[in-house]
């Protein structure tokens, strides 16, 4: 296979899905360091990382259901 075939970007919905996971990801650092900042003193050790934890899982869940169609769709090609 060329490298053509290889390149995913010239697939459709790839960009926004790009884009996507660079937004989340930022916004993610954002509201960890917000967290740890402004409201972590208020809770115990275990609500915090229980905070950790959902957030993790939140953010799982949303880079999973944008990519899981593109990667059912197009990920054979690679």
């Amino acid at each position: 296979m060329s490298s053509i075939e290889m390149d995913p970007r010239g697939t459709p919905g790839f960009g926004w899905r790009v884009a996507l996971s660079i937004i989340v990801g930022v916004g993610w650092l954002a509201f960890l360091i917000l967290w740890l900042f402004f409201y972590a003193g208020d809770f115990n050790i275990y609500q915090n990382i229980a905070v950790f934890i959902v957030s993790i899982l939140v953010l799982g869940g949303v880079m999973g259901a944008a990519w899981a169609s593109w990667g059912l769709k197009y990920g054979r090609k690679w």
